[in-house]
Formats: C-alpha cells, structure tokens, sequence
C-alpha cells in the first residue's frame, strides 16, 4: 500500500501546498511536491505566479533512478483577456545521479471570452530534450481552439493544431479536431 502526507493553506494571497507519498516497504517510488502561489490584483488587472517542485525516486521502473520536475508560471488578466507563460524542466537521473534526459517546455497562451457562450484562444510550445544530442528532439507546436457552449451541459469544442517535430524521424503537419461534449 501507499501512505501519503497532504498539507495546503492560503493566507495574504499566498497559496502553498506540500505533499509526500511514501510507496511503501517494498517500492522506492517515494514521491515529494512542493508549490507556492501568489495571487492578486492591480487596477482591475489580476495576476498569478507559480512555482511547483516534484521529486520522485523510481521513476522509471529502474531501481534508484529519479525524476525531478519544476514549473513556474505567471497569468494575466483584464477582463475577457487572459495570457499565460508557463516553464517547465523535467530531469531524470540514472542510478549514480547523472542526468540522463533534460527536457524543458515553454508555453504562452492567450485566451479571449467573446461571450458567456464563447471563449478562443492559442498556445504556442516549444519543447527540447537538452541532453540528447544524438537526435536533438525538438517539438514546435501552435494550437488555435475555441469552447461554445450550446446550452448548459452542451458545448461545442474546435481545434486546429499545426506541429513541427525534428529529431531521428522528421515530422510535420496539421490537425484539426471538433468535439461535443456533454456535461451531467
């Protein structure tokens, strides 16, 4: 079984969270979050900064390995606007502690709330894998999206994504989605 330790409060705007979970007597995939938040507004402009560390030992399946992961974000908003920068790295070392992959992934997004019914918006992301140099992976990536809402419980969900990958096999194209969902 799995024991776990959950602990979260807010004071001032401040949000922080932590959380240790512990795989048990016969597992090494022990695991440990720590976030904090800060939240406000400035002349009708509210924000948000983030910052989030996970560790996770076992990661991977190989004994003694682990992964370690951060996040920093910031959000912006002025009435129907909102933008977002997001950071991400995630690092797994082997089990003598060298770093075997390093991916890192930036993503800005803005969204637009046209009417209660209708929001669009776009995310661009790039992401990389510093450490392998063989392949040099690299993902570019932009999506367009809309979210109508028909009536409530009934929306009408649209994307198009358009990607670039470069690494040991080349890839690019377009997709496009279009989805009902229905909420109960």
């Amino acid at each position: 079984g799995s024991n776990s330790i959950n602990y979260s409060n807010s004071m001032g705007g401040f949000d922080f969270m932590f959380t240790y979970m512990d795989a048990g007597t016969t597992s090494n995939a022990d695991a440990t979050e720590y976030g904090l938040a800060y939240s406000s507004e400035i002349n009708g402009m509210g924000f948000r900064a983030h910052g989030i560390s996970a560790k996770a030992d076992d990661s991977t399946g190989t004994a003694a390995d682990e992964a370690d992961n951060t996040e920093f974000g910031l959000n912006l908003s002025s009435g129907p606007f909102e933008v977002r920068f997001t950071t991400t790295s995630a690092e797994t070392n082997n089990t003598v502690g060298v770093a075997t992959a390093d991916v890192s992934v930036n993503e800005y997004s803005a969204t637009y709330k046209a009417s209660d019914d209708l929001t669009v918006g776009i995310i661009t992301q790039s992401r990389k894998d510093k450490l392998d140099t063989t392949n040099n992976p690299k993902l570019d990536e932009t999506i367009f999206g809309a979210n109508y809402f028909i009536m409530p419980g009934l929306r009408v969900q649209a994307s198009y994504v358009d990607f670039d990958y470069e690494g040991a096999t080349n890839n690019a194209g377009s997709q496009t989605n279009v989805a009902l969902r229905i909420d109960f």
